[in-house]
């Protein structure tokens, strides 16, 4: 009788608890200013200077995990985007920044962008065998 061998797995995965995920909403109105904002658990959107965002939370959260942005409507060509300050846990902020070819870029008026931010809320991590 023919023996089937398996392949040996790993029975401890290590996995994030109380994982959130926030879904915001940014419209850019002219020179980059905050048109409109909206989403569950944002207390604001603050243009600090050109291509700088601060996401504020109305409380803070353990860690970010992600954060997602979707840009529809958007003419400016080549953005792009980095988180430029995690603060969620001390300050229950994110800083994001936008550019175009390394400068400073304001997203163009009329520009959503849509925000998936993941975060943990209990730090807690746990396994599965």
């Amino acid at each position: 009788m023919p023996t089937a061998t398996y392949l040996k797995r790993d029975k401890v995965q290590t996995i994030e608890q109380g994982v959130t995920t926030l879904y915001l909403k940014l419209t850019v109105g002219s020179t980059g200013a905050v048109s409109s904002s909206s989403g569950y658990g944002l207390t604001s959107f603050t243009r600090e200077s050109t291509g700088e965002y601060t996401i504020l939370l109305d409380r803070k959260y353990k860690k970010l995990l992600a954060c997602v942005p979707t840009i529809i409507q958007g003419t400016t060509q080549g953005l792009s985007f980095v988180v430029d300050t995690d603060s969620i846990a001390s300050a229950g902020s994110v800083r994001v920044a936008f550019s175009v070819d390394a400068a400073a870029t304001d997203p163009s008026s009329g520009t959503i962008i849509l925000f998936a931010l993941t975060v943990a809320d209990t730090g807690l991590t746990g396994g599965v065998s």
